[in-house]
């Protein structure tokens, strides 16, 4: 028999997060869950941090509510969260207490696997989030950042691969969010985190920012690498994953199976091409193989926002320099892996340096209490030179896991701003102001999620558009991309309709 290679989906979390700002809401998501769960899926991702804390603050959507309502239409496929240690879904350490409550709730809400990683790689500060998830029943899959430094060699990876196991992980995910893999490194990397988890599953997760993610992946299996991460066609390629057809193909021509069901994967293709044309939203291209990326280090959507955020202080002709300068403050604070918040921390220093003309002359809090020791052990020594400047004493520099520099908050929590309807409420509360919540308790209270339960077709939008237009009076339309539409007055006006794709034919 041939041996299987399960497909974890990223089209629900972190595809969209690559392609589409992490706009995709509740109405784009949920009518196609129930699809998603029959298709074979290994598990389905849904939450993350940019995920969550774009839902929250943007779209005004619980994400507590979305993991509920998935979850009743994903009755087989496990539902995926990944967990930033004792971040959880923002740049915040937070104390014990409040980590130790979210993965109860994320348990009690309908989350089967817990991906639980941290930005340095730090397996101290993972101690009291892989032992809660365990205690609670989530299965556990850890996740390591790769990177490229002198430090981050295939030991360094495989002696915390067997740390997260010997905590209670089941699988190991190795995490790769600039698409920095080679099918080389792969070779070697794979067999020597392999040899260190034993039987738990390796799963490989990487992005196609240097083109080289769909080889990868495919050299990946006959390396060691039992799972991997893709994302549907019209979510895949460019900063996202590569494609789950073609990977899942390719396997089966390599003599391999997925399970998965071909003709599903058609209909989902279809699905979020329909999406992105109702809500205008970008499909992905392959990306052609970009080395630059293999010097900055850095996920697609992170660039993007540099050169957007230099352009509105009329810096984008800097840009190289900025990346330059990345390149020597990654070094100094020690070889931070590319990923946040530490990607956000490197890049402001790095402008900071080059507009203030002195380095290191202004050094914002955060990376302060990075360089303290506040958010835990970094993966090499930070330069001597660089804590001299921000530790006014030896004293000031602090050891041990993040949280526990932490007090406990929960209790405070509730005295000062409950009571709460529910312990998600207080999670909540926890992580944003009222000033936040308040919005979202309030499109909250008349959202009904469940309008978007059942998968429909752009046929059958197309019909629902009609009928909710009482002066329309006839209708043409045709296989092409534009169709007319005649009111009762006789005014004609002219549509873009997405074209109709296999299956979904009138």
């Amino acid at each position: 028999m041939s041996r299987g290679i399960p497909i974890v989906e990223e089209a629900l979390r972190d595809a969209h997060q690559c392609l589409w700002s992490t706009r995709m809401t509740n109405e784009m998501m949920l009518p196609v869950v129930e699809r998603m769960d029959a298709v074979g899926y290994d598990a389905i991702d849904l939450i993350g941090g940019a995920v969550w804390d774009v839902a929250v603050r943007f779209l005004l959507e619980d994400p507590w509510e979305r993991i509920r309502h998935a979850r009743r239409l994903a009755t087989r496929t496990p539902l995926n969260a990944w967990v930033r240690g004792q971040s959880l879904w923002t740049f915040e350490v937070f104390p014990d207490d409040v980590v130790e409550l979210a993965m109860e709730r994320l348990a009690a809400n309908g989350i089967r696997r817990a991906t639980i990683y941290d930005h340095l790689n730090d397996m101290d500060g993972l101690h009291v989030v892989v032992g809660k998830a365990v205690e609670v029943g989530l299965e556990v899959s850890g996740a390591l950042v790769f990177t490229l430094s002198p430090v981050h060699t295939d030991a360094h990876f495989a002696e915390r691969a067997a740390r997260f196991v010997r905590m209670g992980a089941t699988e190991v995910v190795i995490k790769d969010p600039s698409g920095l893999l080679s099918v080389e490194r792969i070779r070697a990397l794979g067999p020597a985190v392999k040899r260190a988890i034993g039987g738990a599953a390796l799963n490989l997760h990487t992005h196609c920012m240097t083109g080289r993610a769909p080889d990868v992946l495919l050299e990946s299996v006959d390396h060691e690498v039992d799972k991997l991460h893709c994302a549907i066609s019209p979510l895949a390629h460019a900063a996202s994953h590569p494609p789950t057809e073609w990977i899942a193909e390719n396997l089966v021509a390599k003599g391999y199976e997925t399970r998965l069901d071909a003709g599903l994967l058609d209909e989902i293709a279809d699905y979020f091409h329909f999406v992105a044309r109702r809500w205008n939203k970008p499909v992905g291209a392959p990306a052609p193989f970009d080395p630059r990326v293999l010097e900055h280090q850095m996920p697609g959507g992170m660039i993007s926002n540099l050169t957007s955020q230099l352009a509105t202080v009329g810096l984008e002709h800097r840009l190289d320099e900025v990346l330059d300068e990345m390149g020597r403050v990654r070094k100094e604070l020690g070889y931070l892996p590319i990923v946040s918040p530490s990607a956000q921390f490197i890049a402001t220093q790095a402008v900071l340096n080059l507009v203030r003309g002195e380095r290191y002359e202004t050094i914002p809090d955060e990376l302060r209490k990075y360089i303290l020791g506040y958010y835990g052990c970094p993966p090499a020594p930070i330069d001597q030179n660089l804590v001299d400047r921000v530790a006014g004493k030896s004293s000031d520099v602090v050891t041990g896991p993040s949280g526990s520099h932490v007090p406990p908050a929960l209790d405070s929590i509730r005295e000062e701003r409950g009571p709460f309807e529910s312990d998600d409420d207080l999670l909540l509360a926890a992580m944003y102001p009222d000033e936040v919540l308040r919005p979202l308790f309030e499109a909250r209270a008349t959202a009904d999620y469940t309008a978007f339960h059942h998968a429909y077709t752009p046929a059958e939008y197309l019909l629902k558009e009609v009928e909710a237009r009482p002066g329309l009076r006839t209708f043409e339309i045709s296989r092409g991309a534009d169709f007319g539409v005649v009111h009762g007055h006789r005014q004609s006006e002219r549509f873009r309709a997405e074209r109709f794709r296999k299956g979904n034919s009138p």
